[in-house]
């Protein structure tokens, strides 16, 4: 029941995300010079991300097929979800980012007025980050309802070509395999990318063609802010993705084998892996309630929205520490010790 919970409470996460991408999309983008500059930038984020994800797509059938045949073939599908919810979140996010980005120019521009300008760039940022949870979580149970029947083999076993492994452990860990894959090739792919356009918007366009830094006259500051968006926003969402999809299954697996090697009852087994999803479940609940207690708030006549950014940061803060303490005090009781 509370993986339903954990499940639902993702997908809540991924269409508050949507809600937030269609805000940010209705809003105008401002002149016609600024939409056309966006609309380059967009259009080369879009085309490096897809030449990008062919490439990976090779990558990602080799390694699901060693993964099937010399390991298991749970660790496979697992891998290929993972893969799945990593690439998801990085376009979406990166898509969200470039929308974003004129706009909050546009309401700058319009209004000269850092508090409205502020929830612009918020609304667009929250995009990436509460996808990058939600749908690790969603990814996450699923991979866990497809293969709970491995959670009662806590031995080890050998498959055909003599490799030992723990089924359950090893289906999570490919899972987050398929997530840091993502993640390596958006982070690198992206920062290479963003680096050749920076050097040459830097040295070419300003010591030769002499247009200044960041000029949209040099095609290079073009391809600059392309690399920004599919290095910086996707390629850090993947990034971020794996890390908190690792964590997570680290948890899993001490609570795991802390039943396998501990003198724990069997009981307990559902409570100590439940609670770190639950805990993450939580914590997207928290902030999606921290970014909203911002976004609702009139900072027209705020001259430091920094000091109302770190609040809605205690927020969230806040919210997941008390919430954790309470999902630790509940589940602590279905915890068993043998004596």
């Amino acid at each position: 029941m509370l993986e339903l919970i954990v499940f639902f409470v993702g997908i809540l996460g991924i269409m508050y995300a949507a809600f937030n991408y269609v805000k940010i999309k209705n809003m105008e983008e401002g002149t016609e010079r600024m939409s056309e500059i966006a609309s380059a930038i967009r259009e080369g984020s879009d085309t490096f991300l897809m030449e990008e994800y062919k490439v990976l797509l090779v990558a990602i059938i080799v390694v699901t097929l060693v993964l099937g045949i010399f390991i298991q073939y749970s660790s496979a599908v697992a891998f290929i979800i993972g893969t799945i919810m990593s690439g998801a979140v990085g376009l979406f996010g990166m898509k969200a980012s470039t929308l974003a980005n004129v706009r909050v120019a546009n309401t700058a521009l319009n209004t000269k007025n850092i508090g409205k300008t502020t929830k612009v760039a918020l609304r667009g940022g929250s995009v990436m980050g509460i996808s990058v949870s939600a749908a690790a979580l969603v990814g996450l149970v699923i991979v866990v309802r497809l293969f709970r029947g491995q959670l009662q083999n806590l031995g080890t076993v050998t498959n055909w070509c003599g490799i030992s492994f723990e089924p359950f452990s090893m289906t999570l860990s490919s899972y987050a395999l398929g997530c840091s894959l993502i993640a390596m090739f958006n982070r690198v792919g992206g920062g290479i990318y963003t680096k050749a356009a920076d050097m040459g918007a830097d040295l070419v366009g300003k010591t030769e063609a002499h247009i200044p830094e960041d000029d949209p006259r040099n095609p290079a500051t073009i391809a600059d802010n392309v690399g920004d968006n599919v290095g910086d926003v996707a390629g850090l969402g993947s990034d971020l993705l794996e890390s908190y999809v690792a964590s997570i299954v680290a948890a899993i697996a001490l609570g795991y084998n802390l039943i396998k090697h501990a003198n724990v009852a069997g009981e307990s087994l559902s409570a100590l892996y439940t609670y770190p999803l639950a805990f993450a479940a939580l914590g997207l609940i928290s902030c999606v309630v921290g970014v909203a207690s911002l976004l609702v708030r009139n900072l027209s006549k705020s001259k430091n929205v920094h000091s109302q950014l770190n609040g809605a940061t205690y927020v969230g803060a806040a919210l997941t520490l008390v919430a954790g303490a309470l999902l630790a005090y509940k589940l602590e009781s279905e915890i068993f010790i043998v004596n």
